[in-house]
């Protein structure tokens, strides 16, 4: 009885800090973004001011830059296990519960002829789905512990139920694999740990050879999707723009800028900036890097009256407006292209934890830190410089982490 408390307590404490993590991608574009943050800022401000933990909250894979790699692109199509894994997960309740409403003993039928656990596994497909679409090093850390947690609430599970039904559950272990079938994991633990004694200590033992070899392929593919970044090196600037572009294009725009008398009073050159991002100016993550609101083009004005009213109040209520917009989106997918009349300049200071500005080699290692210091909106067809804006040297959530690429 003890094991199945400490059991259930690990799980529900393991579940609480997964789905605290992965809900931000999700919460953070809503109105109670605001609110979220309040409660899950400090966590990611204390482990970024660590200089051993600062790592844990930065991205392995590109969350607003478009990245044409083949590579990351096949990865970015698994984000789809997300949804997949908790359809599944809900269909694999269904023989669940049926056996227990018609108490036909041992459920064995549907998934359940094949794999013991069909929905640890379902929930596990979908983590990692999730995992994908919000890459933070600290939600790959928690999902792997979150996977050891699955799997001693399995076998808690187990030895209730051989109590529950004596001989029969033996027999159906016997026969059914417990998560995969054919039990790889096991194999591979029998070959690899199975000699370390008490089990317990082969099990931790496990557990810190998986996250020090899912921590090292995740800096793996994080140093690829660096290496892959379409970056645009000119003088003292390095450009990055979130949509793949010719390099001739965002050089000419770049000499625009910087025969701007504005741009060129504002003084952004030399110390101050080294790295600048260009977004279109209705891209709806620009929040990520600096904290003015988007530019609207008239397309987008055109098709979605209600994003200027929404953003106007949408931190004052209005829920249904929210998700009006996505309906409208969603209803007129495809039957007019954006027109994006605006391009978004976002310099940034780019520098280390010592406030020392980081050379061009350097821009996205990981813990460096990032400072909007000024905004340039150019019209990307009569190449006129509309905007130059000072910025509060901080992105819309304040200080908290943001992915870099």
């Amino acid at each position: 009885m003890e094991y199945s408390k400490n059991s259930k307590f690990l799980l529900v404490g393991t579940i609480a800090a997964y789905l605290l993590i992965g809900i931000e991608i999700i919460v953070m574009i809503s109105p109670f973004a605001v609110y979220f943050y309040s409660v899950y800022g400090p966590v990611l401000q204390f482990f970024a001011s660590s200089a051993y933990l600062s790592w844990t909250t930065e991205f392995f894979l590109p969350h607003m830059v478009f990245i044409s790699d083949p590579a990351i692109v096949g990865i970015s199509y698994f984000q789809i296990l997300l949804i997949i894994g908790l359809l599944l997960f809900f269909w694999a309740a269904i023989p669940l519960y049926y056996g227990r409403f018609t108490k036909k003993g041992v459920v064995q039928f549907s998934f359940y002829s094949k794999i013991r656990h069909p929905q640890y596994l379902f929930l596990a497909i979908s983590g990692f789905g999730l995992l994908l679409y919000w890459p933070r090093f600290i939600i790959l850390i928690m999902y792997v512990t979150m996977l050891f947690v699955y799997y001693l609430l399995a076998r808690n599970e187990e030895w209730r139920m051989k109590l529950e039904a004596p001989g029969t559950y033996e027999r159906y272990m016997k026969n059914t694999s417990m998560f995969l079938p054919g039990e790889p994991g096991g194999k591979i633990y029998n070959f690899l740990l199975a000699w370390i004694r008490p089990k317990w200590l082969g099990l931790l033992a496990t557990y810190c050879l998986a996250l020090v070899l899912s921590v090292s392929l995740a800096m793996g593919i994080r140093e690829y999707t660096v290496g892959k970044l379409q970056t645009i090196s000119t003088d003292a600037i390095t450009f990055l723009s979130v949509f793949p572009r010719p390099d001739a294009e965002v050089r000419t725009l770049y000499q625009v800028i910087r025969s701007s008398g504005k741009y060129q009073q504002a003084g952004v050159e030399g110390e101050e900036a080294n790295l600048a991002y260009i977004f279109p100016g209705d891209f709806f993550l620009t929040a990520l890097v600096t904290d003015k609101e988007r530019h609207f083009s008239d397309d987008i004005i055109e098709r979605f009256p209600e994003v200027l009213e929404w953003q106007k109040h949408k931190f004052s209520g209005g829920l249904g407006k929210f998700f009006r917009i996505f309906h409208n989106f969603f209803i007129t997918l495809g039957s007019k292209k954006t027109d994006y009349d605006v391009e978004r300049f976002v310099f940034v200071r780019v520098e280390n934890a010592q406030g020392v500005l980081l050379p061009a080699d350097n821009l996205f290692d990981v813990g460096a830190r990032r400072r909007p210091v000024l905004i340039v909106d150019v019209d990307a067809f009569d190449h006129e410089v509309l905007a130059v804006v000072s910025t509060s040297g901080e992105h819309k959530w304040g200080t908290m982490p943001m992915p870099s690429f």
